[in-house]
């Protein structure tokens, strides 16, 4: 493989990184608009302006579904963020009361 090529790929622990950095700001994102924050549009905006990525855990057109929500309820039990668990849970239990029922 020429050099100039592999300068230019990620090698894996890179894109492992990458990976990770992107789920971070996925969910801060996904936060900020579930929690009323910002609005989506607003989310757009910024992100168009400071050249940066408008990437979400779900798709704001269709809003969050039930394990998009537990999803983000999980990884913010995994960094101990409580208060976003327990506004997550009440958003999950509002729109997905059937679950609850089981």
């Amino acid at each position: 493989m020429p050099e100039e090529e592999f300068d230019n790929e990620m090698t894996e622990i890179e894109q492992m990184q990458y990976d990770i950095i992107l789920l971070e700001k996925a969910h801060a994102n996904s936060w900020l608009v579930l929690s009323g924050q910002i609005t989506f549009d607003e989310l757009l905006s910024n992100e168009f302006e400071s050249g940066g990525e408008a990437v979400m855990t779900f798709d704001p057109d269709e809003g969050p579904m039930d394990y998009e929500l537990r999803n983000m309820i999980a990884y913010y039990i995994e960094s101990e963020e409580y208060e976003k668990c327990a506004k997550l849970n009440k958003i999950l239990e509002e729109k997905y009361p059937q679950i609850n029922k089981k």
